[in-house]
């Protein structure tokens, strides 16, 4: 099993997002499960539970990892077909794009709970594009690691991970762009140093 994969097709991410087949992979990610204990734990049939795996195998997401005799049944044990799956929200889909926005809208919610006041637009479009040039240098960093997957197989997906989001860090705070638009993220806020 690769550590990062990085997905840069729209229609497989979109099956991604759906939340039957989010769960499974999450499930899938400490250990390898068969249909029955998938669909237990989910409280849904085996049946739907099997539609939503063809669908993780067809789009690579998924794979058999083993099988099992039990009495006159072979009992399939699936896993995911990497430790971490790195996905693009802004990859021009206009459907995944509002996605992304939509969950942003709800940050400003929080804000405004906490009694900041702002131009609603004007931090939308900021807070999109800083996450857009966000998932730039990240969709970059993936693509390096899953080129340079043999050096890194004796870290840990978690050490992995933060070293993406150091390394996306490192490279925002050397973009002009993204600098600027932190600094207009904090005076749409209101923000003092």
């Amino acid at each position: 099993m690769t550590k990062v994969k990085v997905i840069t097709d729209p229609e497989v991410i979109k099956l991604m997002l759906e939340d039957t087949r989010r769960k499974i992979l999450a499930l899938l990610r400490n250990r390898e499960m068969t249909i029955s204990q998938l669909s237990e734990i989910l409280g849904k049939t085996p049946q739907t539970i099997y539609h939503h795996i063809e669908k993780l195998k067809e789009a690579g997401l998924v794979e058999i990892k083993r099988t099992e005799m039990k009495g006159n049944l072979v009992e399939k044990y699936y896993g995911r077909t990497a430790d971490a799956f790195y996905i693009n929200l802004y990859l021009g889909d206009e459907e995944l794009r509002y996605f992304a926005r939509s969950k942003l809208k709800t940050k400003l919610e929080i804000f405004k709970a906490l009694g900041y006041e702002f131009d609603e637009e004007e931090l939308l479009n900021t807070m999109d594009r800083l996450l857009e040039k966000e998932h730039e240098y990240k969709t970059e960093i993936s693509k390096e690691i899953e080129a340079n997957e043999e050096k890194l197989k004796d870290f840990s997906d978690e050490d992995i991970i933060h070293a993406i989001e150091w390394l996306a860090m490192a490279r925002m705070g050397r973009d002009d762009e993204f600098i600027s638009l932190v600094r207009r993220l904090g005076e749409i806020l209101g923000i003092e140093r």
